[in-house]
């Protein structure tokens, strides 16, 4: 069995994502390697369209010093926006950046800690 090397995400569903270690899901969740939280779009402007911001990565990047791959959720009905900015500014700081549909991004996500990676993500858990 590998080590783990960060929180799994131990359910998604519609509105839910529960982060092992915690008590209570997120609604959307910021997760790194040594943490997690609510992951609040009104401390960055966030909506659906532009959809995720650099400024959204920032505290992924600052909190994990160094990530192997980054994984991104564009919503479970794919309706959150993830832009060509984003994602460049994202690959500037990290050799894998994965945008994926919710569950998809869980289930990668997860592999990646599985695997021993150093992986951060953001997770949105409704359309």
């Amino acid at each position: 069995v590998a080590m783990s090397s960060g929180p799994i995400i131990t359910k998604v569903q519609w509105g839910s994502i529960l982060v092992s270690g915690k008590d209570r899901p997120y609604k959307d969740a910021k997760v790194w390697p040594t943490g997690s939280r609510a992951w609040d779009w009104s401390e960055t402007g966030t909506s659906h369209n532009p959809g995720v911001q650099p400024t959204d990565l920032d505290e992924l990047f600052d909190k994990s010093h160094y990530l192997d791959a980054l994984v991104i959720s564009c919503g479970m009905e794919l309706v959150l926006q993830v832009p060509e900015s984003t994602v460049l500014y994202a690959k500037e700081r990290c050799a894998q950046v994965f945008v994926l549909q919710t569950e998809e991004a869980v289930f990668k996500y997860n592999e990646l800690v599985r695997e021993g990676q150093r992986v951060a993500g953001l997770f949105h858990s409704t359309c």
